[in-house]
C-alpha cells in the first residue's frame, strides 16, 4: 500500500496471510484454522489430491473445509476437519457439559451433514485427535476413500498377475 505525501511516496509493507504449498488458505469471513492448514499440507498435498479450500454450499450459506475432486472416487467428496474442543469430540466432551458455542457448532454440523446427504455428496469428518495422535489411521482412511494404493500394494498386485505365454502357436 502506498501513501502519498508532498512529492514523496512512502511504501508500507503489505501483510499477507501465510500460505501452505503456495495456495492461498485464508477465508475472508472465518479466517484460517491452523489445523486445516496442517491437514492440507500433511495429508491432501502428500496424496496429491486436487481440492478446493473452503467450499461454499450456497443453499445453506455454510462452508466446508475441503472439497476434493477425483475421477476415481466420483465427482466430489467433502471433508470437514473438526477441532476436538470447538466441535465437542464425544470422546472428550460430554453432551451435558457443552458450552453454548459448542452447541451452536453441533447444530451447524448437523445442517452441513444433512445438506451433503440431500445432495448425495459424501462427507468425511476427521477429528483433531485422530490427525494428531493417529495420522496413519487418517492416511489409510483417505487412501481407501480416494482409491489410492501404496507403491508396495501396486507392486504386489503386479507380481500376482498371471503371466501371459508369449510363444506363438504353430
Amino acid at each position: 500500500m502506498r501513501q502519498v505525501t508532498k512529492n514523496k511516496t512512502i511504501s508500507k509493507p503489505i501483510k499477507r496471510k501465510k500460505t501452505v504449498s503456495g495456495r492461498k488458505r485464508s477465508h475472508p469471513e472465518y479466517g484460517t484454522s491452523k489445523l486445516e492448514e496442517f491437514f492440507a499440507e500433511n495429508f491432501l498435498d502428500k496424496l496429491k489430491l486436487e481440492y478446493k479450500y473452503q467450499y461454499k454450499a450456497e443453499d445453506i450459506g455454510r462452508y466446508y473445509d475441503f472439497a476434493v475432486f477425483t475421477k476415481t472416487a466420483g465427482s466430489m467428496i467433502l471433508i470437514e476437519v473438526d477441532g476436538d474442543f470447538y466441535h465437542s469430540n464425544p470422546n472428550l466432551v460430554k453432551e451435558d457439559k457443552m458450552n453454548p458455542m459448542q452447541k451452536h457448532n453441533k447444530r451447524v454440523d448437523k445442517i452441513k451433514d444433512d445438506w451433503a446427504a440431500l445432495h448425495s455428496i459424501p462427507l468425511i469428518r476427521i477429528w483433531e485427535e485422530d490427525i494428531r495422535k493417529s495420522p496413519e489411521k487418517v492416511m489409510k482412511l483417505l487412501k481407501e476413500r480416494f482409491y489410492i494404493e501404496d507403491d508396495k500394494a501396486v507392486k504386489k498386485t503386479e507380481k500376482n498377475k498371471r503371466h501371459v505365454n508369449k510363444l506363438k502357436k504353430i
